[in-house]
Parts: C-alpha cells; sequence; structure tokens
C-alpha cells in the first residue's frame, strides 16, 4: 500500500515519519489501554522492524495523539493549526462530525468545517485517513449518527481522486456482532446523551471495539492482517513482551 512505502521510505532514509490522530473521544481513547492508535504504532513497529536494518523504525517511525474530548467540527477546525498542521505529521487519522451528531449542530457547518480541515491537511502535502463514527449500541443514537454519517460520505467523495486520500466507512465495515461486542464500558452520567451514571456506555468502545477499529484500519491503510483474538489474549499474558497478532 502507498502509505506504508512512505513510511519504509522515511525509514530507509533515517527521515522521521510522524503520525497523528485527531478528533474527539473516540480518537484520544484516555480510558482504554491499549487504544487504537497505540495498536496501530505497535504493529507498524513490529511489522517494519528489520534487526539488520539498526532497528530504525523504533527511531524514526512516531505517533500523537491529539485527539480533544467532547470536541465539536467547530473544535476541531479552530485547534487544527496549532494543535496538528505545526506539528508537521506526515499522515493523520482523522474523524471529525462524531459529536456534532449529539450536540445537533447544522450538518452544513459539519460539512464545511470536515472539507476544511482535510483540504489544510492535503495543501501540506499531508496523507489523510478520514473515517466516519462507529455505529453506537443504541438505535436511538443511531438515528442521529446516520445522517452525519452521510455528511461523510459525500465530502469524502470530493476527495477520492487525491492520491494522499483514504476514506474509512466503519458504517459499513462494523457487522452488528462487532457492534455488541464492542460496549461493555460502564458510563458516567451524560446529559446529552441521556445517559444515566452506571448504565453501559453506547458510544465509546472498549479493548475489543479498539482492537477491531485497528484491524480495520491496518488493513484498509497497510494491508497488514491483524487478528484481534490473538492480541487481546496476548494481552493478559503477563509474561509476554511482544504481543501476537
Amino acid at each position: 500500500m502507498k502509505f506504508l512505502d512512505d513510511i519504509k521510505k522515511h525509514i530507509k532514509q533515517s527521515k522521521p515519519f510522524l503520525i497523528a490522530y485527531y478528533g474527539a473521544s473516540t480518537t484520544s481513547v484516555e480510558f482504554v489501554f491499549p487504544n487504537w492508535g497505540e495498536i496501530i504504532r505497535y504493529v507498524l513497529k513490529d511489522y517494519l522492524y528489520d534487526a539488520d536494518d539498526d532497528e530504525k523504525v523504533y527511531h524514526y517511525l512516531h505517533a500523537m495523539n491529539m485527539g480533544i474530548d467532547g470536541a465539536s467540527s467547530i473544535n476541531l477546525l479552530e485547534r487544527f493549526d496549532d494543535l496538528v498542521l505545526d506539528k508537521k505529521p506526515h499522515l493523520i487519522f482523522l474523524s471529525v462530525g462524531k459529536n456534532d451528531a449529539y450536540l445537533g449542530i447544522d450538518k452544513k457547518i459539519t460539512e464545511e468545517n470536515t472539507r476544511k480541515i482535510i483540504q489544510k491537511a492535503l495543501d501540506k502535502n499531508i496523507r489523510v485517513v478520514f473515517a466516519t463514527t462507529v455505529p453506537a449500541l443504541r438505535s436511538d443514537l443511531n438515528e442521529k449518527i446516520s445522517e452525519y454519517v452521510e455528511v461523510d460520505r459525500s465530502v469524502a467523495e470530493e476527495f477520492t481522486k487525491e492520491d494522499n486520500f483514504i476514506f474509512i466507512d466503519y458504517y459499513k465495515l462494523f457487522s452488528k456482532k462487532l457492534i455488541e461486542k464492542s460496549y461493555t464500558l460502564i458510563s458516567e452520567e451524560n446529559e446529552v446523551l441521556g445517559i444515566k451514571e452506571g448504565e453501559i456506555d453506547p458510544i465509546h468502545y472498549n479493548k475489543f471495539g479498539n482492537a477491531i477499529v485497528a484491524k480495520i484500519l491496518l488493513k484498509q491503510v497497510f494491508n497488514i492482517d491483524f487478528d484481534e483474538n490473538k492480541f487481546l489474549r496476548d494481552l493478559t499474558d503477563q509474561t509476554k513482551k511482544y504481543l501476537g497478532y
């Protein structure tokens, strides 16, 4: 895949390659260890490791998570320059409109903000992996989310011919079975979503959900196979220094 080849080229030439993750709480995922961004970083370094090449991948491949909990597309656009572009990443994993659905922000505003963020990155020759929201556990929330997923699809269509752009439609790639297994976390009270303290969190996925997100991205973006069950099993083995996948 072209993005993986680009990482290899940087490493071979002893040039840093920086990956940025940018979006709301399902990007920052500060409550799950390891989250999907950490899994991707781990797998890429392991996959590209070459003992005969002075372990360059550990020196030159890096990732930073710039996710903002609770952020709307308005917040993400406002902070994009100073939080992301100023760091000069080579690749961005991006999700924009997740919270707009819950906050009732006009879809036209979401569309405009999403388009601006993607275009800003592409104008800087930054590769963009743009993803929809993952389906929620509750059908009433999915009714709201689905409208904004259509916004994502519409915006993505404008950039499909760009070499530095990849669109990931989680809404199509997450089956009902995967959705049910991905939501087990106990929530705090959330008035916006109508969640009481102690109920199942319907929008923030657990370790399994994070592993599935990582699996989808690793395959779709880098053509790397990932076995979420093997990885999660090894994660519980206290003797394992390097986790299988």
